[in-house]
């Protein structure tokens, strides 16, 4: 029996497919991540829980015109399945293979190569000023998780960009409350459960301060699934 992943070699090929069509692409990228990396090793959790993300963002942004700048980069595995690698997807994290994060070198649709957490608000913010001062339009995103969120760099890069209130990009919180462990901390525990977990709230207090997101953008949480 065909899969819909069989006919995924680019992101434009999500274009026609239905929700339905999405939920069961999402369905079969999972099991694909589960069979690989069961015999290769590489990251779990982190990627099942970013499948939808990877999705959505696919199929609404036209990369890699638009940039979508994944922390850390484990999180891509989705992404790399669905933009032309999915044939060497046996192979990540194998000598000779395709790397375990995002690689430039790899695909148009890789932007930074980064194996540290808090880097992609930063990187985003770079992007998107290069952009503005060549009159360019395209979309910029970055995609952090609450765990990465904790991290100085971080929290610079969201300063950074809350005060270059004409610079239109946007920092997508995938919420699942864990790190490597669970998250601890006064951050996570004030800012982070008080705030972020209601999409509702962060969004009047960023409109008030600016605090959750960077001016003109959008934060966005997902489901809390393993991640």
């Amino acid at each position: 029996m065909s899969k819909i992943l069989d006919g995924v070699n680019d992101p434009a090929d999500l274009k026609g497919l239905s929700i339905a069509d999405l939920n069961q692409l999402a369905t079969e990228i999972r099991e694909e991540i589960i069979d690989s990396i069961s015999k290769t090793g590489g990251h779990f959790a982190p990627n099942l829980g970013a499948v939808e993300i990877t999705l959505a963002l696919h199929s609404m942004l036209d990369s890699p015109r638009d940039k979508i700048i994944w922390d850390v980069g484990h999180q891509s595995y989705p992404h790399k399945l669905i933009t032309g690698r999915r044939h060497r997807f046996h192979t990540i994290k194998q000598l000779g293979g395709i790397s375990g994060y995002c690689k430039r070198a790899e695909s148009p649709h890789d932007h930074i190569e980064a194996g540290h957490g808090g880097t992609s608000i930063s990187a985003a913010i770079g992007y998107a000023r290069a952009r503005d001062l060549r009159g360019g339009s395209e979309t910029v995103v970055a995609v952090i998780g609450d765990g990465s969120l904790t991290t100085g760099l971080a929290q610079e890069g969201l300063n950074n960009a809350g005060h270059a209130k004409k610079s239109n990009l946007i920092v997508l919180l995938n919420d699942n409350q864990m790190s490597i462990a669970p998250n601890v901390g006064a951050l996570n525990e004030h800012a982070f459960n008080k705030a972020a977990r209601s999409p509702t709230t962060c969004g009047r207090s960023a409109r008030r301060r600016r605090c959750c997101t960077t001016s003109h953008s959008a934060t966005a949480s997902s489901t809390r699934s393993a991640g």
